[in-house]
């Protein structure tokens, strides 16, 4: 097992709640990315409903969201200590939910994917129900494949927005290893993942999702975003 990364692990290893986390700069450059001026303007919040240690809260709240990020997950795993604010949490079952913590709202989750057969679809399909403004989700790129099962999720009912690909790769270990793997928990990532961006106000028709190559850390000055 390579730093307990989802997609190189057998099942039977992985984590059984697919807690694996991001380091938390992969928000900022989403953000940078899509801008945040739609929620800004609008009043929206931010909910993670897949928040495990807090990441795209508590980067997030610095783009102007620090009395507006909405946290839930099965387990409560939140690093309180990243927040200069501290948002509200419950637990819930995202998939159980009928309605947001909150209107207006857009939905930012590194959605699980893999211990439950399609859950990563039904995680996309129910926020977009859920959110009033935007979803966008962490996912592996070869989650885009889709098949005949996840086709339909991207070329019909819901084509994404922008899909940003991530060219500095991300490493995401599970959550219970972080502290016993110390300083080489978020080095040297095995899998290449992506960001993909609904917006539900504005619908994006079959054949016109964009796609973005989001910059690397080292590119030089004036060439990355």
């Amino acid at each position: 097992m390579r730093n307990g990364e989802v997609t190189r692990t057998k099942k039977a290893k992985r984590h059984p709640l697919d807690w694996y986390v991001e380091q938390g700069w992969e928000w900022d450059m989403v953000a940078r990315q899509i801008g945040m001026e739609p929620e800004l303007a609008d009043g929206a919040a931010i909910w993670d409903p897949a928040a495990g240690y807090g990441h795209a809260g508590s980067r997030l709240a610095d783009w102007g969201f620090s009395t507006r990020i909405y946290l839930s997950d099965l387990v409560e795993n939140v690093a309180w200590q990243d927040f200069h604010i501290r948002p509200t949490f419950f637990s819930a079952d995202f998939l159980e939910l009928t309605a947001p913590p909150v209107r207006p709202v857009s939905i930012f989750m590194n959605a699980p994917y893999s211990y439950i057969e399609g859950i990563g679809e039904a995680f996309v399909r129910h926020a977009l129900k859920l959110a009033t403004h935007r979803v966008v989700t962490l996912f592996p790129i070869k989650w885009l494949a889709g098949g005949k099962k996840r086709g339909r999720l991207f070329r019909l009912d819901h084509p994404p927005q922008q899909v940003l690909y991530f060219t500095q790769r991300p490493s995401m270990p599970p959550g219970d290893m972080i502290d016993a793997m110390g300083s080489k928990a978020y080095k040297d990532g095995a899998v290449d993942y992506c960001a993909v961006v609904w917006d539900v106000r504005h619908p994006t028709a079959p054949g016109e999702t964009r796609s973005v190559w989001l910059p690397r850390f080292d590119d030089p000055i004036g060439e990355a975003l």
